[in-house]
């Protein structure tokens, strides 16, 4: 019987370690949503764990949901709807304010910048300050004719280290003091990742703005471009009967139109791309599909005589304000394609234009399946710019340029909304209430003074969270199948005689590196128990082996993929998928040479 039960463990470890390899594999692809694939992996277990004949038992059906009532999973919602409440209540407004409130030079610039930041992430979620953030740095840059990548990779960066500093500030640090309460009944305190994320942001701050931010690859922009140089939109256009256009070539259309200016495909009757011959002869009532900078469409259209297709706008294009906005990583649009977008606009924003880093356009724009970092050139009604604002908020888009700074509406709103959230953290910090149960009454509080409507759950990142609740079950199956104690036995058999930091500064640059490819929240969770599980079998505080995953979760320097703030950057920075770990693996280097004194000092 005990040579069976050992059979069924090592089964068990086998298949969920091909499940968790399979399961990074999908992350890293990055084609499908990460809720979705969390939400199949989990399913998977579960399915083949019910299966009797397996005889396997890695996650039954009551385990499956233990992850949505799971604390963590709910306090992230909560900050997630105080970040926006706050927002609403006039802190972006005060954050512009500051920002917009005198001149700098460069460098004064980029250390402002980035101190509001870290401030700002430390206590809201950093996408969230990022949200903020960009449209005003984008803004000063414009103005004062500044080169966007010098400020925007910093930016992301800030934002990240901010949020390093206290439990709200990240997802990873929420997930890593919930697992703590659950093995020892002590979580971390709100303040207890100050100790180690203050040092960490003040150094990697004045890395960036003084070493860090030579290291950034900036590409020219001519004189005659906008800074933001984003040139390669997708736009269709139908040849009206009598357009100027008909008969001409390519070579001659590009001719009159311009360098910047070029047709990459032709609708064909069944509604897919042909690719253009250089012989070919534009006709009348065809549908173009061109590549073109956003203020030369306008013309374009006027030279040729051409439309924007029926199905892609509800109104005359006369009546159109042209604005561009960013496809957020908690964007409802994410996965989606146009039709889902003419459902949710409500008929007042029209999609003109596409424009995606790196990508070739092969399908029509009705039919491209949105990711986060697109940016889409939206035709908008005369609507006022609260109607905008709204309406871009509720599909999770984020302006890239401002168009003026906001008004703070109630300065009322905003002392009440600021001294009920500080009032929720005094409360967690001296360990009177929960996390859980103190952002709860923030959020009532919040509602009360009206800082939040009914249409609060907008605010939340549901794939963070699906993803979160899927895998949390994961995680503890890691532990309950003795695989997270496995992996930790394999890894303390092959390092015996290292000592204490050694072994911290190799699980940091692990987690580091999980991190650089998958979401922060999915790392924790995964490497959480290894991290435990190693710590008891050397007998050390499990705190300080505890405390270097929640600080590499956070570290995604390296790539653009591992953290929503370097998602969203790229496209206006102009970046490359290599610029990042330029500057992000000297800043990486330094984080591992500060975090491991430190949290041994803490915690050793």
């Amino acid at each position: 019987m005990v040579e069976i039960s050992a059979t069924n463990e090592l089964t068990n470890q086998l298949v969920l370690t091909f499940t968790i390899i399979v399961l990074l594999a999908f992350f890293i692809w990055n084609k499908y949503r990460y809720d979705a694939i969390s939400v199949a992996a989990l399913i998977f277990l579960v399915t083949i764990s019910s299966i009797p004949s397996l005889k396997l038992n890695i996650i039954n059906i009551d385990q499956a949901f233990d992850g949505f009532a799971n604390p963590a999973v709910m306090t992230v919602a909560l900050v997630l709807i105080i970040s926006q409440g706050l927002k609403n209540a006039g802190l972006s407004a005060l954050a512009g304010k500051v920002l917009a409130g005198r001149k700098y030079t460069e460098i004064q610039f980029l250390l402002f910048l980035m101190i509001i930041a870290a401030a700002l992430s430390s206590f809201i979620n950093n996408i969230g300050a990022m949200a903020i953030l960009l449209p005003l740095t984008i803004s000063v840059c414009q103005k004062m004719e500044w080169h966007p990548a010098k400020f925007l990779m910093p930016l992301a960066f800030a934002c990240i280290l901010g949020g390093m500093n206290t439990l709200i500030g990240t997802p990873p640090n929420i997930i890593i003091s919930d697992y703590a309460y659950q093995k020892t009944g002590s979580g971390f305190n709100f303040f207890d990742f100050s100790k180690v994320g203050l040092a960490i942001t003040l150094c990697g701050i004045l890395f960036v703005a003084f070493i860090g931010n030579k290291l950034i690859f900036l590409r020219s922009i001519p004189s005659n471009e906008p800074l933001i140089n984003m040139k390669g939109y997708l736009f269709e256009v139908v040849v009206n009967k009598g357009s100027s256009s008909v008969g001409l070539t390519l070579y001659k259309f590009k001719k009159q139109a311009g360098e910047d200016i070029d047709i990459i495909g032709v609708i064909s009757e069944t509604g897919s791309v042909k690719k253009v011959q250089n012989n070919m002869r534009i006709k009348e009532d065809q549908i173009l599909v061109l590549k073109s900078p956003p203020d030369e469409i306008g013309k374009i259209l006027n030279l040729f005589d051409f439309s924007i297709p029926e199905e892609l706008h509800s109104f005359e294009e006369a009546d159109l304000e042209e604005i561009e906005v960013l496809i957020s990583p908690g964007s409802r649009l994410i996965g989606r394609k146009y039709d889902y977008f003419l459902k949710q606009a409500f008929e007042e924003l029209n999609l003109l234009g596409l424009w995606r880093k790196g990508t070739k356009y092969r399908t029509r724009l009705t039919r491209e399946t949105f990711k986060a970092g697109d940016v889409l050139l939206l035709g908008v009604r005369d609507l006022d710019d609260e109607e905008v604002k709204n309406k871009i908020n509720h599909l999770g888009l984020m302006p890239v340029r401002e168009r003026e700074i906001e008004v703070i509406s109630s300065r009322s709103r905003l002392i009440k909304g600021l001294f009920f959230f500080m009032s929720s953290i005094l409360v967690v910090a001296f360990d009177i209430l929960s996390p859980t149960i103190a952002f709860l009454l923030c959020v009532l509080c919040f509602a009360r003074i009206k800082i939040i409507d009914a249409n609060f759950y907008r605010s939340v990142e549901w794939p963070i969270i699906v993803m979160l609740a899927a895998m949390i079950p994961i995680g503890l199956a890691m532990q309950t199948t003795g695989l997270s104690a496995l992996i930790a036995s394999s890894i303390s058999d092959l390092a015996p005689n290292l000592n204490q930091a050694w072994i911290l500064i190799i699980i940091l640059i692990i987690t580091m590196a999980v991190s650089d490819i998958i979401n922060n929240a999915a790392t924790a969770v995964i490497m959480a128990p290894i991290s435990y599980e190693i710590a008891l079998n050397f007998g050390y505080d499990v705190n300080a082996f505890l405390m270097v995953v929640a600080i590499g979760a956070s570290c995604a320097f390296l790539t653009p993929i591992g953290h929503q703030c370097n998602t969203v950057v790229m496209g206006p920075g102009n970046y490359k998928f290599t610029d990042y770990w330029r500057m992000g693996l000297p800043l990486e280097i330094l984080i591992v040479a500060i975090a491991i004194p430190m949290i041994l000092f803490v915690w050793a």
